[in-house]
């Protein structure tokens, strides 16, 4: 069964992707959508899009060796600032939400590609 996790900021998600990478068997896919509120919407349209697709896809194509990190970037005024450490780290390269990695692999799903079924199938069969 799929195991799935969660990170909140920055920080939050470097720290936990780095523990769970200490198992070489384990594939992780980090998955960056905007803050939710207290209704658990988040600001962003299109993670809440996104959101049903990914979880049931995840479920239903991901091996057993599969962690999905989804990961907290932050609220709406956090996010446009260019100088966020998610747009300027060199292994994530974020630009838009929601993207959804293989992490430590260049394959990866931007934006309205995350709500395409046959897309996030290609992504999670991947044998690398």
């Amino acid at each position: 069964m799929v195991r799935i996790e969660f990170a909140k900021g920055y920080n939050g998600f470097r720290e936990t992707a780095n523990k769970l990478t200490e198992d070489e068997n384990v594939k992780l896919f980090v998955y960056f959508v905007g803050e939710k509120d207290d209704k658990g919407q988040s600001w962003c349209p299109d993670c809440n899009a996104a959101e049903g697709t990914v979880t049931k896809a995840v479920q239903e194509y991901a091996d057993e060796n599969t962690i999905l990190l989804t990961v907290d970037v932050g609220d709406r005024p956090f996010w446009k600032d260019k100088e966020n450490p998610f747009r300027k780290d060199s292994d994530v390269k974020l630009m838009v939400i929601p993207t959804i990695v293989r992490w430590k692999s260049t394959l990866r799903l931007d934006g309205d590609q995350c709500k395409k079924v046959e897309l996030l199938e290609m992504l999670f069969k991947e044998d690398m």
